[in-house]
């Protein structure tokens, strides 16, 4: 039997398939050209695209009645004796990439009850009690408001940590979390239940996930809560992309399930109810921020796990996506570098790109518009560029109008990319949308008409390090009624352990009284207390390490103006420029050396000769505290004179307590000593 032609835009003939079942030819008709206007257009990633069906989709939306391609589902009332034969796609539009979806269509109901996918009680399925609630205006008001009324409970779960849930008092918050869950509690849909034991079959007893962070991560996620897990590490990564990937799935399925069985019972009934009502202002329903292509090939290969296990794959463009997004022409680091750095950096590491997943039950299509997709995987950088500025003539945000589940993953790497660019997306999620997009509002939930869907979107962060920035992506922009939770680790041991060599670490607190003013305090601090003592010859060879950018920016113009004997490297320096800093340097023919995190997080140079560090600011990633002063092992082993100074305020209480221990943490932020000296080596 032949296979089947794929449509393209050059095709003469629309194929369709008859009432009897068997493919029939119909001569296309001559459509109007439909010039769209200057701030609509095409969103999709970065690379070409196939085909473009909006202008189409508009052209119906002007009442343009040649038009053949963008009809939907509620257009029965209209007397269109062709719907019946056109292949709709899960929102009721029009796909002739789906062919099988009629099929679909009138085995859904048998589908959603064998899965308990709409004859569960609402209770006992986390999706329906989440969306199926019409929250009511006074509820929302509280919701708006700032969440220090919430009820706040505090616990530790082994081996998770310390674990603080906020819940709204007026609203149910579902179940308490658990270290041995049973996918069974969360519905999870039949075809990813027996792709999950498959593909995390060592994490598996039977329908129970016996991996204790997979199995906590999961309790809270399938709740619908909102979670900001600060334990990701290069270990448990691949467990926890794991899960979110099969909640995500399963949140797609079975939206997709309620949407073709309702089409299905309206084609019967020839009316649309307030029960039918499934639907967003736009398609797309979740959204997946990762930092490199690498975490976007892995997220694609996990979904593909779970949805086809040992089976047969049905993945379109699945080579176009292995070819862009692959490792085959990557030029691996010079030098040997740490287990993290490989962790971090493995395969493919290019920021900028964004892709759109159509998912089905029996299907995974890649490269599909943004307007079309279910789930749309992304950098930063990728998003922002669409986004856009104030101003801007080409720009589009209408595709984030309706996302209700956003899983940012490695949200540390983002304080290292542009954390700006987390920031800009955040602030242009759930806006009315500029254009309808061909929605049908008979579709479209209440909730999502009034503009309510923030309060209904699940926020999911996974990060490796405890930072305010990270945490304020919660506390600022997220408002999800079924609540939140926080896990940490319950104490911290503290990196200063990992220095190999004796030596003094003499910390500095800056008292001020607002987060605002320790900026301007602590660069006088620097330049009128510390840097007299570094001037001297015999402080040659001395690194400073600033993790701010605008920080670097103002010490730099500081040297530049008192004419110091400096050089710095940052992550805009030439590699030629950072070779010449660091030959001088270890020649002792340069003074300061001027370092920023950034650089180090990307490169891990080892800066030798260094005979002295000033840690103008505690670093991010606190590992990196220890690294930096392991750079003066050699001049340890030297018997040579070396020094290590390290500014903080009570701002800093999180960034100190990683890198000295909880414990010493709460006893320097509290202490009335403004200097605080530690031997490594010593308690």
């Amino acid at each position: 039997m032949g296979k089947k032609k794929r449509r393209t835009d050059h095709d003469d003939v629309i194929r369709v398939p008859s009432k009897k079942g068997k493919e029939t030819s119909k001569p296309r008709k001559q459509q109007k050209k439909f010039q769209p206007p200057p701030q609509t257009r095409q969103i999709e990633d970065s690379e070409e695209t196939p085909l473009n069906p909006y202008d189409e989709l508009l052209a119906t939306m002007k009442g343009d009645k040649t038009s053949t391609e963008a009809v939907s589902s509620s257009d029965s009332d209209n007397g269109n004796d062709e719907k019946d034969e056109k292949v709709l796609n899960d929102e009721g539009f029009l796909d002739y990439d789906n062919v099988d979806e009629m099929n679909d269509a009138v085995s859904s109901d048998s589908e959603a009850e064998q899965d308990g996918t709409d004859t569960s009680p609402v209770a006992n399925d986390p999706f329906r009690r989440h969306f199926l609630i019409d929250l009511e205006e006074g509820s929302v008001e509280k919701l708006s408001k700032k969440k220090e009324n919430w009820v706040k409970t505090e616990l530790t779960v082994d081996p998770v940590g310390r674990v603080s849930e906020l819940c709204c008092p007026l609203l149910p918050s579902g179940e308490q979390a658990s270290t041995h869950y049973d996918v069974k509690k969360a519905n999870v849909k039949k075809k990813l239940v027996t792709g999950l034991t498959l593909a995390n079959q060592s994490n598996m007893d039977g329908d129970h996930i016996k991996n204790e962070t997979q199995s906590f991560v999961y309790s809270v996620i399938s709740q619908y809560k909102d979670l900001c897990f600060n334990e990701r590490t290069p270990e448990n990564a691949e467990d926890l992309r794991m899960v979110y990937c099969l909640h995500a799935l399963n949140h797609m399925l079975k939206t997709r399930s309620r949407v073709v069985s309702h089409n299905t019972k309206i084609k019967l009934k020839k009316e649309v109810v307030d029960e039918y009502r499934d639907q967003g202002l736009t398609r797309p329903k979740v959204l997946i921020l990762v930092p490199f292509r690498e975490s976007a090939l892995r997220v694609v290969n996990c979904m593909i796990k779970l949805l086809f296990g040992d089976g047969a794959q049905f993945v379109t463009n699945k080579k176009r996506f292995y070819d862009a997004f692959g490792s085959s022409h990557v030029v691996k680091s010079q030098g040997k570098k740490p287990a993290d750095y490989d962790a971090v950096f493995a395969g493919n590491t290019d920021d900028h790109f964004r892709i759109g997943v159509g998912v089905a039950k029996k299907n995974l299509r890649l490269y599909v518009p943004f307007y079309s997709a279910d789930v749309i995987i992304t950098s930063p950088l990728g998003l922002r560029t669409v986004i856009g500025a104030e101003g801007d003539e080409n720009r589009d945000f209408d595709f984030l109008s309706s996302i209700e589940m956003l899983i940012v993953d490695q949200v540390d790497v983002f304080l290292m990319q542009n954390w700006e660019h987390i920031q800009h997306i955040m602030k242009h999620m759930h806006l009315q949308p500029t254009e309808s997009h061909g929605v049908d509002f008979s579709r479209v939930r209440f909730w999502s008409l009034n503009g309510w869907a923030k309060y209904y979107r699940q926020t999911i962060v996974l990060s490796q390090i405890v930072a305010p920035e990270i945490n304020s992506v919660l506390s600022s922009f997220c408002c999800n009624f079924a609540g939140e939770v926080h896990a940490m680790p319950s104490t911290f041991k503290g990196t200063i352990s990992s220095i190999v060599a004796q030596m003094s670490q003499i910390f500095h607190k800056i008292q001020v009284s607002s987060f605002q003013e320790s900026v301007e305090a602590r660069m006088n601090f620097f330049v009128q207390k510390i840097l007299p003592q570094y001037r001297e010859s015999v402080m040659a060879q001395t690194l400073v390490f600033v993790p701010s950018y605008f920080d670097f920016v103002k010490i730099r113009n500081y040297f530049k103006k008192e004419e110091f004997n400096f050089l710095p490297i940052c992550e805009y320096t030439k590699e030629k420029m950072i070779h010449r800093a660091r030959t001088l340097f270890f020649s002792g023919r340069l003074h300061f050396v001027l370092y920023t995190e950034r650089v180090h997080f990307y490169h891990r140079y080892r800066i030798r000769g260094t005979k002295h560090i000033i840690f103008y600011d505690l670093p991010v990633y606190p590992h990196f505290y220890s690294e930096l002063c392991n750079f003066l092992v050699d001049s340890v082993q030297n018997n040579e004179h070396v020094t290590c100074t390290v500014l903080y305020t009570n701002y800093d209480a999180l960034k100190l307590a990683a890198v000295v221990g909880s414990e010493r943490a709460a006893r320097m932020i509290h202490s009335d000593k403004a200097v605080h000296m530690f031997v490594t080596g010593e308690s």
